[in-house]
């Protein structure tokens, strides 16, 4: 037999080994750690970024089985071949050189934020000057990456983040949604203090990672495939989180010398009046120009008299929309 033959022969034995590895693959474990709002804890529905890749797999009825443990005794793992794959992972030259990684799943964005309670005017191009922290392990894309190559490390984003609003550390790297679900979940009334620098935005994609073995390479074959199979279908997406525009809730409450408080269905022609009882609650929909616009004057009487349009949460006129008073609104 030539030689030409029995290479195509041995390539064509390994082809249909590989192929036979993948169509027998009916269960596949990965590990993983919470890393929400991507990857929820272990007793709870899972993440955006876990669904997306079971919903993945889902397409030959490859079943995705979970496994719990910290994001950076996995990644050894993998890549001593104890275990088969991780999820996700930032690609990274480093890591390339020891494990496999798929082709993108999905791709987040990254900031720098700063605590505006005790910093006001950070120079982005002084940023060495400052104390910046970071989580270990962690990538933010490679131009942030560089910015932070020397902060202090943390073992979590809830750590780094609890060291940036004590200012123990000037400024902080987040990817935007991990920021944003901490913010809502954990910290809301802080909410309005953490700010990114402007221009300064890093995007990076996310992986699964295999072990750089014969059944590494099938799985990332496998599933770089469906990957390919499922392009174009919007509803696959790990969606990023937004901070929600907080409202403006209000109690009502009555002003000396102004002791009942109205309501009134209209700012001018003739309008019918609604009396308001007191604690009232409130959404302020549209602040009066008297609020909204800076004074040339301390006389403040025309500002308190002026009228905000308001929609009642409770009390006997819940529903209606309402013109009110400024002096009769506080803010929740």
């Amino acid at each position: 037999m030539q030689l030409k033959t029995i290479i195509a022969v041995l390539m064509l034995t390994i082809s249909c080994s590989t192929a036979s590895l993948a169509s027998d693959m009916t269960s596949v474990s990965i590990s993983t750690k919470d890393w929400q709002p991507y990857i929820n804890a272990q007793d709870q529905e899972l993440g955006s970024a876990a669904e997306l890749l079971r919903q993945l797999f889902s397409q030959d009825d490859t079943n995705v089985q979970w496994q719990y443990q910290n994001f950076d005794l996995a990644y050894k793992q993998v890549q001593d071949k104890q275990k088969l794959a991780a999820y996700p992972y930032f690609y990274t030259s480093t890591r390339s050189k020891e494990v496999l990684f798929s082709n993108p799943i999905f791709t987040v964005t990254s900031h720098i934020y700063y605590n505006r309670q005790y910093n006001q005017d950070i120079d982005i191009q002084n940023l060495n000057n400052y104390r910046v922290g970071k989580v270990a392990g962690y990538s933010y894309g490679t131009e942030i990456d560089k910015l932070v190559s020397e902060g202090k490390p943390f073992a979590t984003e809830k750590q780094a983040l609890i060291a940036l609003l004590n200012n123990d550390i000037d400024y902080l790297p987040m990817t935007e949604s991990v920021m944003n679900f901490m913010l809502i979940n954990t910290f809301p009334e802080r909410m309005l203090l953490l700010k990114p620098l402007e221009n300064v935005t890093g995007t990076a994609s996310l992986h699964l990672i295999a072990s750089k073995t014969d059944s590494g390479k099938v799985l990332i074959e496998k599933l770089n495939q469906l990957i390919e199979q499922a392009k174009g279908i919007q509803s696959l997406q790990a969606t990023p989180l937004q901070l929600p525009n907080k409202p403006d809730i209000a109690r009502l409450i009555a002003a000396e010398g102004y002791p009942v408080i109205l309501g009134q269905s209209e700012k001018e022609a003739s309008p019918e009046y609604y009396t308001l009882p007191q604690g009232t609650h409130v959404l302020v929909i549209q602040w009066s120009s008297k609020i909204l616009a800076a004074s040339k004057s301390d006389r403040l009487y025309k500002n308190m008299m002026d009228l905000s349009k308001v929609v009642v949460l409770n009390g006997p006129h819940v529903g209606k929309e309402l013109y009110v008073r400024n002096m009769y609104i506080e803010l929740q």
